[in-house]
């Protein structure tokens, strides 16, 4: 057990609830590459951070008598740290609260060590966990139009600068004429974007056992004389079973990078399993369709006009606790 990186912290905590008994301490799991930032993204004016490593003895022996004398408030990334002590903040009934990656996760400049330049931050379990409520699902369940101090303007304004700025998840692609790619379009054209295997957003919303071949097949029955093409993840195009496994669909298989919403340019019809590809082909008013359960798949369905606004009307102000840094 390393002192500096689990001891010490819990040490720090109980000196600073000693002097401040009644200022709220965050204690925050993780996030370790953050570290210099994380002081930014909590809501308490003071915080201490431990690795997510730790095992059951640390827990029971500091880190459990430490949450009940100083009662902290608990920011952990994602589901990164040991499902018992997540049940047993649920079971306790503690403050919490789950961060994430943004909608908006790099800019043009960005790679893929830079920090994130948005989070989202909330207090029953991360957005891609759709197997429970989260804030997220409450928002999109319960929002009011008419009482919720809706403006449909500021979000037809958003909405356009959003799109005319080509603002994606990931913003550091450069420009690709997808044209000479796609050929000329003489029939309706279907995007498959495909996932990681193993994301959470997979395994907490609804697409553990559905693989991008699933989802090739499905949008080929259902669309038999339109022009396929795929986008798999590009942490899966080193995989040679997997690009043959396409290639034998006699599908446009895109094993360039491209940009998303270059991806989308002419695209008709997006299917996906969970992706948040998936929400931001809605917000360029295409039909989408996913095979998974993820946050947005209720929207597909939806008015088109007032999704749009509302989704951007969350994307950016409305999501609870959600922390833009750029």
């Amino acid at each position: 057990m390393k002192f500096n990186a689990y001891i010490q912290p819990l040490l720090t905590g109980y000196y600073r609830h000693c002097r401040q008994p009644k200022e709220r301490l965050a204690l925050v799991v993780g996030m370790w590459p953050w570290r210099n930032m994380v002081g930014d993204w909590v809501l308490e004016q003071s915080h201490i951070q431990i690795q997510r490593h730790f095992d059951k003895f640390y827990f029971t022996l500091w880190l459990k008598p430490f949450i009940k004398h100083v009662n902290p408030v608990i920011y952990i990334w994602g589901y990164k740290a040991p499902e018992y002590f997540i049940d047993y903040i649920r079971g306790q009934n503690l403050d919490v609260f789950f961060l994430e990656d943004g909608f908006i996760r790099s800019g043009p400049e960005d790679d893929s060590s830079a920090p994130p330049l948005s989070i989202v931050m909330d207090s029953q379990a991360p957005y891609f966990d759709t197997t429970r409520p989260n804030d997220l699902t409450d928002l999109i369940a319960n929002f009011d139009f008419e009482q919720d101090g809706y403006d449909e303007a500021l979000a037809q304004e958003m909405l356009d600068y959003y799109v005319a700025h080509r603002v994606s998840k990931y913003n550091h692609q450069p420009y690709v004429d997808v044209v000479p790619i796609y050929g000329i379009k003489n029939k309706e054209r279907i995007l498959v974007l495909g996932q990681v295997p193993h994301d959470d957003s997979l395994k907490y919303g609804g697409g553990v056992g559905i693989s991008l071949l699933d989802v090739v097949n499905k949008a080929v029955e259902e669309n038999p004389d339109a022009q396929i093409i795929i986008k798999p993840h590009p942490m899966t195009l080193d995989d040679p079973s997997v690009i043959h496994a396409l290639t034998e669909l006699n599908c446009l298989i895109l094993t360039q990078s491209i940009h998303l919403v270059d991806a989308l340019e002419t695209i008709d019809h997006v299917y996906t399993i969970t992706s948040l590809g998936g929400f931001e082909a809605l917000l360029r008013e295409k039909k989408v369709t996913v095979l998974g359960q993820p946050f947005y798949k209720s929207l597909c369905q939806k008015n088109h006009e007032k999704h749009q606004y509302f989704l951007l009307c969350y994307l950016y102000s409305q999501y609870n606790h959600c922390v833009t840094f750029a």
